[in-house]
């Protein structure tokens, strides 16, 4: 059976918990997630490795260093070394969760955006194919109840997600080196149904870049966003999603948006 992962209309405009509430909780730990979902997030973000023997794992970064208490690259670990590693505090230690932990926290409780780290440059770098696409969708059909967005800052990493499952909503990350109406006419033609550039490039492309947006039949969303007057001018432009790692902060904005 194919499970539905596609979002509602009125899932919009969304607030993301860039990491879960990274402000607050160590970033991609389950009790980050855990408090974006208290808070109300309708969507929890994070980011996807493969790890030594091939176990999708949520962290960050290539190697483990500056987000546990260990040493070393994530694909030169495997899933019991890393979930060894403590991702939180002395006083409250939780481990690199897999990716499998995340899905059972998150399902039917918010909208994931699953974020694929196959990154030019980078040590793990699969320059001819995408396991951890194939690994991450894998782990979604097990049981995921709720929305997806596949995204990620490589095109290939995205095209492969369509191929596995192309019913399953892609969004495109790009930084300020890339042209936002440069991404957004890429995106479209490559049947996206996001595109998702940073602040620094998004609030310079100027309010009617959201209506070039929509006009191509996809949806606007940036990232990263700390500060409620941000939140409240880009959902003022009509941004879609508005990702914060003070999910809690942006929903206040929101709920202020609204009401005005």
């Amino acid at each position: 059976m194919v499970r539905e992962h596609r979002f509602p209309d009125d899932a919009f405009p969304i607030v993301v918990a860039h990491r879960g509430a990274s402000s607050t909780r160590p970033e991609n730990t389950i009790p980050s997630f855990e408090e974006a979902i208290r808070l109300g997030a309708g969507m929890v973000e994070f980011d996807v490795r493969l790890s030594r023997d091939d176990v999708p794992v949520v962290i960050h970064d290539p190697a483990v260093d500056r987000t546990t208490d260990g040493r070393g690259l994530v694909h030169e670990l495997t899933a019991a070394q890393l979930s060894s590693l403590n991702a939180g505090t002395e006083a409250v230690p939780t481990p690199v969760p897999t990716l499998a932990e995340v899905l059972r926290c998150v399902s039917g409780r918010a909208a994931i955006a699953a974020e694929i780290k196959n990154i030019p440059g980078e040590p793990a770098f699969e320059p001819t194919r995408e396991p951890i696409v194939e690994a991450v969708h894998a782990e979604l059909e097990q049981g995921f109840d709720g929305p997806v967005l596949v995204i990620s800052f490589n095109p290939s990493s995205i095209a492969a997600s369509k191929l596995v499952a192309p019913h399953v909503p892609t969004g495109f990350l790009t930084t300020d080196l890339v042209p936002p109406r440069e991404a957004l006419a890429y995106a479209a033609s490559a049947g996206y149904d996001m595109v998702l550039p940073g602040t620094r490039a998004s609030i310079p492309a100027g309010p009617s870049f959201v209506d070039e947006v929509h006009a191509a039949g996809l949806r606007l969303g940036t990232w990263t966003v700390d500060d409620p007057e941000t939140v409240r001018m880009l959902l003022d432009r009509g941004f879609d999603a508005v990702a914060s790692n003070d999910p809690g902060m942006a929903l206040a904005a929101r709920a202020d948006h609204v009401g005005s």
